[in-house]
């Protein structure tokens, strides 16, 4: 009821109420005080009257003038308006009193008030006491007096009336009050209009004016009010201003989303999960060949008209989205037609609400015709219809619309440009199976086609990698260049974003290598590819960022590279590259393990660096063989080491994450140390962590048969910038080696390098600090509890010869 009071009513009754609570209060408190006041002063009074009579009785006694006491008593029971005055003797006789008919009486007969126990304690202790009762408004007063003979006054008993005197006291505060009450009750009237119209009659006009927010009957009207209510009003003002604007703009926003729907060509679902109703576009039953007035708004709809090849996987992946396993849901499926053929659709959906328990219950998205598609029409249906085992190449329409755009250029004279785009499939494919994989590479390639606009076509190559013709950039080259940057750096948001296949959850990268095409110049299709093809290796190299432009010195680098490949594979089959050891230390310069690297020197005695010849191997497919030749020659020189009774400590391989990947290479690597008779933790491996977080199942897997076979697992570069903890959390590693990146933030962010080092130690990992060159560095690492120390200021690296001395002292070595 409260609640609907009006506050014109609601602040007055409370004003009303708080004033009559305070003044009534005040009345309460101030009688109270009056009466003790009043009491305070005759109990002054009669204590001086006491004390008189006192020294009179004690006179007259001593004198035996009898009369002269009884004139005293009747004159003080006059002039104080006292109720009982007596005196009595030691048996509380009344010898004198105001009233004749009590002498010689007992004073406890005849007086109600009068205490006896009270009197001789009086008496006894010759102390007076002066009592006052306010309930009665009556006063006691017990005055001793020091009798002169036997049966003698020795007490002096008064009990007085203060009735009159607080009554007449109550009247005048009754009237004082009465005065208070009538000139504060004005001056609350008073006040209480003055608030009515500054704060509740303003207060009511917003109030009215608010329900109208957003509308053209929106008014407020105040004349003049406090400060804080104009400012009120001014912020409704602007509230309604902002309203109106927002509804404008939402307005504006849906005719501009109804038209970018209708002009996308995309079909708009929206599904109530709690109730199973789906709103179906107009488009989206247009895709399938209904009218709009056809198809029940029903999730069965949609289900039932799912191929029957798809249905399950399509469903998997919509459960697995609802329930929160991914983190999105995108599907590329097949839905029948009316007609009976089924059409081709990329479907992308998104979570938009949820009940208060956190259950889903709304979800909308997109359909989008992927087989059907204009600026696609032939190179996706020769993407989708080709089979695992049939024929993969670069479709015709792809290469005649490149031939024409190369051969007859473009008459507006703008630069166009070529995208090989490279998906990086390391680990899918001991993942998936050829039929898995071929449908993952479809996801891809319908979210391209349906990604980019009319301007670009994409196509597919025989190896899996996808194509990009972007056609009409720029007219000057520097701005074309900038586009097809921006246009490869999109290619690789929009493939990173996450796959669903089944219960496999992708997240893909790719490299990106970008051919700028001038419309004067003539070239030959297969040329450019080449040209992509070069600046797609250059991507891949570090600094690129994953994308890299085709530039003329590639085609000299690219005749250097394929001359050391070739080289190369020499070198490893007639074993002419070399082994080196970097030992490891602990704190106390002990020797606790080795890191086995490899050199390289040509013919001709030239070096080369490991990063190159490393990045060719990989380029050319011969990175497991190398790494499978470095650990074929370290188990013989462990074997023979153990032959001749050297104790050699643990040493560990540079395995690449290519290698990793490997269907086979981790199998032949354990075969190979168990073929060597290694014992268990002589031989450890280190990885990146691109290796470590590849597929779950597929590095699980791995790793599993590693640490069965007693191979130690070392995560090499920790600390580069991309580190993350579910490599320390979820594998069994046993060491960390810190990136050589650590060594310049010592000075600079001496704070990151200890939290590396901590965050590693939390999962009781050793850590290996590398590249410490001085006394500097060793000191900052050790102060940071670094496990061991990997660097030139205890040894550079070492032949097999030096090494063998190292760990085993010459004069060992004689008496061997």
């Amino acid at each position: 009821m409260l609640r609907k009071l009006s506050l014109a009513v609601l602040l007055p009754l409370c004003m009303l109420t708080l004033y009559l609570v305070l003044v009534i209060g005040e009345y309460l408190f101030e009688s109270d005080q009056v009466r003790a006041e009043l009491a305070q002063r005759q109990s002054t009074l009669i204590k001086q009257q006491l004390f008189r009579m006192q020294n009179v009785v004690q006179s007259a006694q001593a004198l035996q003038d009898v009369e002269r006491i009884e004139q005293e008593v009747s004159l003080a029971a006059l002039d104080m308006g006292t109720m009982v005055y007596i005196l009595v003797d030691a048996d509380s006789r009344i010898r004198f009193a105001n009233h004749t008919v009590w002498r010689d009486s007992n004073a406890m007969q005849v007086i109600d008030g009068y205490d006896a126990t009270r009197d001789r304690a009086v008496v006894q202790a010759f102390l007076p006491q002066i009592l006052v009762n306010l309930e009665r408004l009556t006063i006691q007063a017990y005055y001793p007096v020091l009798p002169q003979y036997g049966g003698a006054v020795d007490l002096i008993y008064l009990e007085a009336d203060l009735a009159p005197l607080v009554a007449e006291a109550s009247a005048k505060l009754q009237q004082r009050f009465m005065r208070v009450w009538g000139l504060g009750g004005l001056l609350l009237i008073g006040f209480t209009f003055i608030l009515y119209f500054l704060l509740i009659r303003p207060f009511q006009i917003l109030s009215e004016a608010a329900k109208q927010v957003g509308t053209s009957s929106f008014s407020t009207s105040i004349p003049w009010s406090s400060s804080e209510v104009l400012s009120l009003q001014a912020s409704l003002q602007q509230v309604h201003e902002r309203l109106s604007r927002a509804v404008k703009q939402l307005n504006d926003s849906e005719l501009r989303w109804l038209f970018a729907v209708e002009g996308s060509r995309n079909g708009i679902w929206d599904w109530d999960i709690s109730t199973g109703e789906v709103f179906l576009s107009d488009r989206w039953k247009e895709m399938i060949g209904y009218a709009p007035d056809e198809l029940a708004g029903v999730f069965q709809t949609w289900e039932a008209r799912l191929h029957p090849d798809d249905r399950d996987i399509v469903l998997d992946a919509l459960q697995e989205y609802v329930s929160g396993k991914s983190k999105e849901f995108e599907s590329v499926h097949r839905l029948r037609h009316r007609e009976g053929h089924y059409v081709w659709v990329l479907d992308r959906g998104m979570l938009v609400d949820w009940d208060p328990q956190g259950r889903p219950t709304r979800m909308i998205g997109i359909h989008m015709d992927v087989s059907e598609s204009a600026k696609n029409h032939a190179a996706i249906n020769e993407l989708v219809d080709q089979s695992v085992t049939g024929r993969k190449m670069l479709p015709d329409v792809f290469m005649a619309r490149l031939s024409q755009f190369l051969t007859q250029g473009n008459s507006s004279g703008q630069w166009g440009s070529l995208l090989l785009v490279e998906v990086d499939r390391l680990g899918l494919v001991a993942t998936l199976n050829s039929h898995e994989l071929e449908r993952l590479l479809t996801q891809v390639a319908a979210r391209l086609s349906s990604y980019f606009t009319e301007n670009i076509t994409v196509g597919r190559l025989e190896s899996g990698d996808f194509v990009l013709l972007a056609k009409d950039l720029a007219i000057d080259a520097s701005v074309a260049a900038r586009r097809a940057l921006a246009l490869a750096s999109e290619l690789r948001q929009v493939i990173a974003r996450p796959f669903h296949y089944g219960h496999h959850h992708f997240e893909l990268s790719a490299n990106v290598g970008i051919c700028l095409l001038d419309s004067i110049e003539t070239l030959d299709p297969a040329l450019v590819m080449r040209r992509a093809e070069l600046a797609t290796l250059s991507a891949k190299r570090p600094g690129q960022a994953g994308c890299a432009f085709y530039h003329a010195e590639m085609d000299l680098r690219q005749s250097r590279d394929e001359q050391l490949q070739q080289e190369l594979q020499t070198a490893l089959q007639q074993d002419s590259m070399t082994l080196m050891f970097q030992p490891v230390m602990n704190a106390h310069s002990e020797l606790v393990s080795a890191e086995v690297l490899t050199r390289w020197y040509r013919t001709d005695g030239e070096f080369i660096p490991p990063a190159e010849f490393v990045a060719l191997a990989e380029q050319g497919g011969m990175i497991a063989e190398l790494d499978f030749w470095v650990a074929n020659r370290v188990c013989q020189f462990i074997q023979t080491s153990h032959a001749q009774g050297w104790s050699l400590p643990t040493l560990t391989l540079n395995i690449s994450a290519f290698s990793f990947g490997q269907a086979d290479f981790v199998d032949a690597l354990i075969a190979l140390v168990k073929e060597h008779g290694i014992a268990p933790h002589q031989l450890g491996i280190e990885l990146n962590e691109a290796a470590l977080l590849m597929q779950p199942q597929f590095v699980a897997e791995r790793v599993s048969k590693l640490v069965d076979a007693g191979i130690g697992i070392v995560l090499d570069h920790f600390g580069s910038g991309s580190s993350a903890l579910s490599c320390l959390a979820n594998q069994p590693l046993v060491a960390v080696k810190l990136d050589m990146s650590c060594i310049d933030s010592l000075a600079a962010m001496p704070q990151r390098v200890k939290a590396l080092i901590v965050s590693a130690q939390q999962f009781n990992l050793h850590v290996v600090a590398k590249g410490v060159e001085s006394p500097q560095h060793y000191q900052a690492f050790v102060e940071f509890g670094c496990d061991g120390y990997q660097g030139y200021l205890f040894s550079r690296a070492l032949n097999q010869a030096d090494f063998i001395q190292l760990v085993c002292p010459r004069p060992l070595l004689r008496s061997v």
